[in-house]
């Protein structure tokens, strides 16, 4: 069981590691207004990708990572620990 928990915490990281900068993206794309002229800040996603590097720098794309995983990772934990138990349930034991 330890070996599952391990697993499960590690896949926690790794998804809360991979996806907080699609998800600062998706954020900052979605709250974007209008300036004083009326024009976007961004053009799409990927500009928003790439303004966002210019401007805070490629680990700018982590921040808030602590809060994100204690938002994320339980979720991915629980997944992995449930994925298993259903295949040990489910799969057939072999004499």
């Amino acid at each position: 069981m330890t070996i599952r928990l391990t697993a499960s915490a590690i896949s926690g990281i790794s998804v809360a590691i991979i996806s907080l900068p699609f998800d600062n993206v998706k954020t900052k794309y979605m709250k974007m207004r209008k300036n004083k002229e009326g024009v976007y800040p961004y053009s799409g996603f990927l500009d928003c990708f790439a303004k966002s590097i210019k401007n805070e720098g490629v680990t700018g794309l982590w921040a808030g990572l602590s809060t994100y995983y204690m938002r994320i990772a339980p979720h991915a934990m629980i997944t992995v620990l449930l994925q298993d138990f259903f295949h040990d349930m489910f799969t057939p034991k072999k004499h």
